[in-house]
């Protein structure tokens, strides 16, 4: 199954300023785009991953080797640990979510937060960009009764 991703993100704000006579409109725009073709190069990936769930207080730790999936009917795996070059993680809940992450180089080891009605990206565009450092790399998402999409791009293999 070969894989084609555009990674899109777009923002466009407008300010008005309303004076006596005159007014002044001022907008800031601002793009990003990233097309990902099949391979295990720069601007390349293999597989993607994702998921809408909710964890408890203990949260939810995602094993990047054993990431579980149905494809066609049939139960089967996701191993990213060959490196990630999107992460997006949209927080649907009421409450903070903290991401940390064991043994994935590029994510600060003091993890991320991402705020009730939030989201993150994080998008790299070389082999190495999220890789795993040694074995048993994982993504932990942390807080009370979260509510989370999670879409997770890069190398590696799907069994």
């Amino acid at each position: 199954m070969a894989l084609n991703a555009q990674i899109l993100l777009s923002i466009l704000a407008h300010e008005s300023d309303n004076g006596d006579i005159s007014q002044s409109l001022r907008a800031t725009p601002a793009t990003y785009a990233l097309a990902l073709t099949d391979g295990t190069g720069a601007n390349q990936a293999q597989v993607v991953w994702s998921d809408a769930g909710t964890a408890t207080l203990a949260g939810v730790t995602l094993s990047l080797t054993a990431l579980p999936t149905v494809i066609e009917g049939a139960a089967a795996t996701v191993n990213l640990s060959s490196g990630m070059k999107c992460i997006y993680l949209r927080n649907k809940g009421i409450q903070s979510i903290a991401i940390s992450s064991a043994n994935v180089s590029g994510l600060p080891s003091s993890g991320l937060s991402v705020r009730a009605g939030g989201a993150m990206v994080l998008v790299a565009t070389t082999p190495s960009s999220y890789a795993a450092t040694s074995l048993g790399p994982s993504i932990t998402l942390a807080g009370n009764d979260v509510d989370y999409d999670i879409i997770l791009i890069g190398e590696g293999t799907v069994t």
